[in-house]
């Protein structure tokens, strides 16, 4: 009778993890947060508990759950909206990108996000997920201004050349370009594609053989959608190609501020798609400074 009472509370306990989504990969990574975007790719954008901008990657082989108490259904990616909150089983690859091998959310949060959707229509959601990174990426360029002044202070503390400093500084508007090369990027997006990595890295080894280089990045959009959304989608180009820069060994005193051009200096027609596409761009130019050179 003992023995017979065990096995059914062994068959209970599984029963009640089961329901839980309590698997093999109990001992997985945990994300949790509020998806600001479904991206084209299939990819997520998820605002984490933590405030960090995390991109999850859900595979044909991800389990959706819907959990209505301790019922649990099977539910498809299409149920992954912004503005759900959910709680992800996986692996973090990098910094910020997590693969889920389980997504679960509650009942009550899907009628929360529905409301959300009814209230939001595409183009809103979108300036809304452009919003939340466009205000990490002022905090950054904030924090790069601050490391640029305590930079420049710490140089004319250390040398005591007020005098030579001032001078190369009030001629830092007189260069020699080096090169020049433009990333692309796809309509709306301001990710930098995987092709163009390898030439920014190339353009970086380069760079850092020169003295008193500078690297100047403007971001631009086509002419279609709201300028609000064009002006910010030109600065989040530029910022991204910063990000590369940096993560590649280039201090921010060797970097311009990046700049968001907008819509200015369109390269093509914006009556077709090719056209579009070519204005789309980030133009990253390699400079060299005269005042430091002499030249």
């Amino acid at each position: 009778m003992k023995l017979t009472r065990l096995r059914q509370l062994i068959v209970l306990t599984s029963v009640f993890a089961a329901s839980l989504g309590i698997s093999s990969a109990a001992f997985a990574e945990h994300l949790r947060g509020v998806i600001a975007q479904h991206n084209d790719d299939g990819t997520l954008l998820v605002q984490a508990d933590d405030a960090a901008h995390v991109i999850v990657v859900v595979a044909d082989s991800t389990r959706v759950r819907r959990q209505d108490g301790l019922r649990s259904s099977k539910m498809s990616t299409a149920a992954l909206v912004p503005g759900l909150r959910i709680e992800a089983d996986g692996q973090f690859g990098d910094a910020n990108r997590f693969v889920a091998e389980k997504v679960t959310f509650k009942k009550s949060d899907m009628k929360t996000a529905r409301a959300i959707q009814g209230g939001l229509g595409p183009t809103d959601q979108k300036v809304a997920a452009n919003e939340q990174r466009i205000a990490q990426q002022e905090a950054i360029l904030r924090q790069q201004a601050q490391q640029i002044a305590a930079n420049e202070a710490r140089i004319v503390a250390t040398t005591g050349m007020v005098e030579a400093a001032n001078s190369r500084i009030s001629s830092l508007d007189d260069y020699n370009v080096i090169g020049s090369y433009t990333v692309y990027f796809s309509n709306g997006k301001s990710t930098v594609p995987s092709k163009y990595r390898r030439e920014l890295e190339s353009m970086i080894a380069q760079a850092k053989d020169l003295r008193g280089y500078v690297v100047q990045v403007q971001g631009y959009s086509s002419a279609v959608g709201s300028d609000a959304l064009n002006e910010r989608l030109s600065t989040e180009r530029a910022v991204a190609v910063t990000r590369i820069l940096q993560e590649n060994g280039v201090p921010p005193t060797s970097i311009a501020p990046p700049a968001g051009m907008g819509i200015t200096s369109q390269v093509a027609p914006n009556k077709t798609a090719k056209g579009q596409a070519e204005n789309r761009r980030a133009v990253v130019t390699l400079l060299q400074n005269k005042g430091i050179t002499g030249k």
